[in-house]
C-alpha cells in the first residue's frame, strides 16, 4: 500500500487530508449546531452548511476508496486536481470573508484565520502530492 503511493512520506501526506476531509465533514454533517455556533452562525444556514459537509465526506470516501483499491492512486489525477482547486476557491473565499467589513460588524459572527488558512494548508499539501505521485496519478 505505503509503496502505490511513493514511499511513507506521500502516503502519510495523504492519510492527512484523509483526516482533514474526515474531521470537517463530521462536524459540519454530524456536529453541525456545535460546528455553527462555534463561528456564530444561525441555525437557518444548517442546510447550507450541510451542503458543504457532503461534499466534503464525498471527496474524502473516495480517497478512502483510492487508498484501498489494488492500484493505489494509479490513474486518479482528476481526485486530486479537484482537491487542489477546492482548496485554493476556499481559500481565497475564506479570507474574503473573514475580511468583509459587513460581516464583522455583525453581532456573534466569528469567523477566524481557520477560514483561509486550513485551506491554504490543504491546497499546499495537495499540491506536494500531486507533484509527488505525479508518475502514478497521471497515467
Amino acid at each position: 500500500m505505503i509503496e502505490l503511493f511513493n514511499g511513507y512520506i506521500f502516503f502519510g501526506i495523504f492519510i492527512i487530508t484523509l483526516l482533514m476531509g474526515a474531521y470537517y465533514a463530521y462536524r459540519s454533517l454530524l456536529d453541525t449546531k456545535s460546528f455553527m455556533a462555534q463561528y456564530g452562525i444561525h441555525v437557518t444556514a444548517m442546510l447550507p452548511a450541510r451542503l458543504a459537509g457532503s461534499l466534503i465526506a464525498s471527496i474524502t470516501l473516495v480517497g478512502m476508496y483510492i487508498l484501498f483499491r489494488e492500484n493505489g492512486p494509479e490513474g486518479t489525477w482528476a481526485y486530486f486536481v479537484i482537491n487542489f482547486l477546492q482548496a485554493v476557491i476556499f481559500s481565497i473565499f475564506g479570507y474574503l470573508s473573514a475580511i468583509d467589513p459587513e460581516i464583522k460588524e455583525l453581532e456573534d459572527v466569528r469567523y477566524t484565520a481557520e477560514a483561509f488558512v486550513v485551506p491554504i494548508v490543504l491546497a499546499i499539501l495537495t499540491a506536494v502530492l500531486i507533484y509527488g505521485l505525479a508518475d502514478k496519478i497521471f497515467v
